[in-house]
């Protein structure tokens, strides 16, 4: 699963980069309106919806898969994981017990404040892919591919105001789910490290002393 979870952040960021694209081939589009312009743009649209969809089927599928051939899969994984936490634990047992000691607390305190700034700003967990849900259906709700088109098209104009400032709430709630994956994604790594660093303190206490 880790595969798949490293390709379904790999297709949300593609997504959130063609979102970028988009918006800059957009006020690009305002100032000198031209066909190939207005078609990039909707290459962008779609490629931003696509992407972003497929990041949330990808772990699904994969699970799916997984349960078909699940003892020999998780046999491979669990003999990898072990292996790599291996390697890192018995580097990490060079150092003496009171560095492990300071990095232990050093990594909860990191670990505990993502998880507030993440709740605070964001919900729990499942509230970030609400946020990017909410998202794709709100540009479905508003009109789809010619509802967006027309506003980057008008941008700030008299008659589409509204249009722009819905579309700019949008985006803002696209990039703010993104920023709080990623801040998931660092606060596991944190998490990871912090496993590591008990895990070989663990190690230590039960080998014999020699």
């Amino acid at each position: 699963m880790t595969r798949s979870r490293k390709l379904s952040w790999l297709l949300l960021g593609l997504g959130g980069l063609c979102l970028c694209m988009l918006a800059v081939f957009g006020f690009w589009y305002k100032k000198a309106p031209s066909t190939p312009l207005a078609y990039t743009g909707i290459a962008f649209y779609v490629s931003t919806m696509l992407l972003s969809a497929s990041s949330l089927l990808v772990e699904p599928i994969a699970g799916f898969m997984l349960m078909r051939h699940w003892k020999e899969e998780t046999l491979n994984t669990i003999t990898k994981e072990i292996a790599n936490d291996e390697s890192h634990v018995r580097r990490l047992m060079r150092y003496d017990d009171n560095t492990l000691k300071y990095v232990q607390h050093w990594l909860q305190i990191k670990v505990r404040r993502l998880d507030a700034r993440i709740v605070l700003f964001f919900g729990g967990s499942t509230a970030v892919y609400t946020l990017l849900a909410l998202t794709l259906s709100n540009i479905k709700d508003a009109g789809g591919l010619p509802w967006l088109n027309q506003t980057l098209a008008s941008g700030f104009a008299p008659g589409n105001l509204m249009n722009t400032i819905i579309l700019w709430g949008i985006a803002l709630i696209f990039g703010v789910s993104i920023g709080a994956m990623l801040m998931k994604v660092v606060q596991g790594r944190y998490t990871y490290h912090l496993e590591l660093v008990e895990l070989s303190m663990m190690r230590r206490s039960i080998e014999p002393k020699g």
